[in-house]
């Protein structure tokens, strides 16, 4: 599972867009702490030959649904069960998208509380699998988007047994294309690290998601998870 993470305007963010086929250069790129399910967050969709950055809201609402609904955690989904989900099989065909991340927050039980920890990349940023539908009612409509997961590499299991469904460069090019059928694609979803995992304890102030303060890090020892 991933339900909180961080995109900041870095050279890091700039060099993946850049490589999605975005031009960052002069331009301000969205910025935020602790985003949270249900808020607004940029992803990075192609139609035909277009690559653009685009705001939706974190918790897909399907297009056949009668309205939107936060019953069902709508945020994740599970990459091994894409093609056979109402919910989310037709955005599999061609409607993905992907999640730039600078880093995402992942708790684990430590005695009596759940303690919050920063993960991110040993050097640059996160390229992760996503999902996007468009839901149009009587008077309203809005675009919606899921963040893929899959089953964690064995280095970050000790944090959870979910991770993002990181890509390489080249694999997210590939997602993105909507000439090609989701179905042939889901191989990319596997367990896999681009870049080692760095992972330090946080203030746990952060477990509130109102909180937007800044990532302020605990004197304690950092993991370091190899890639795989």
């Amino acid at each position: 599972m991933c339900g909180r993470y961080n995109l900041l305007d870095s050279e890091a963010v700039r060099e993946l867009l850049d490589g999605l086929g975005l031009q960052t250069q002069g331009k301000r790129l969205p910025e935020a702490i602790n985003i949270a399910p249900t808020e607004q967050v940029p992803v990075v969709v192609r139609a035909q030959s277009e690559t653009g950055l685009e705001p939706m809201r974190w918790w897909l609402t399907p297009a056949w649904a009668k309205q939107p609904d936060t019953r069902y955690s709508m945020f994740n989904a599970r990459s091994e069960t894409l093609a056979t989900s109402p919910a989310f099989k037709p955005s599999l065909h061609h409607q993905r998208c992907i999640f730039p991340m600078s880093s995402f927050i992942e708790w684990r039980k430590e005695g009596e509380r759940k303690q919050p920890y920063l993960v991110e990349y040993q050097e640059g940023a996160m390229a992760v699998a996503g999902l996007w539908s468009h839901w149009q009612g009587l008077e309203t409509e809005f675009y919606s988007c899921t963040m893929i997961t899959t089953q964690a590499v064995v280095g970050f299991q000790p944090f959870h047994t979910r991770q993002p469904a990181y890509l390489g460069l080249d694999e997210a090019q590939q997602w993105l294309d909507p000439n090609i059928e989701g179905r042939e694609l889901i191989h990319l979803l596997r367990p896999q690290l681009q870049q080692p995992l760095r992972v330090r304890a946080l203030d746990p102030a952060i477990n509130s998601s109102r909180y937007k303060a800044g990532l302020n890090l605990l004197n304690r020892p950092e993991t370091r998870i190899e890639r795989s």
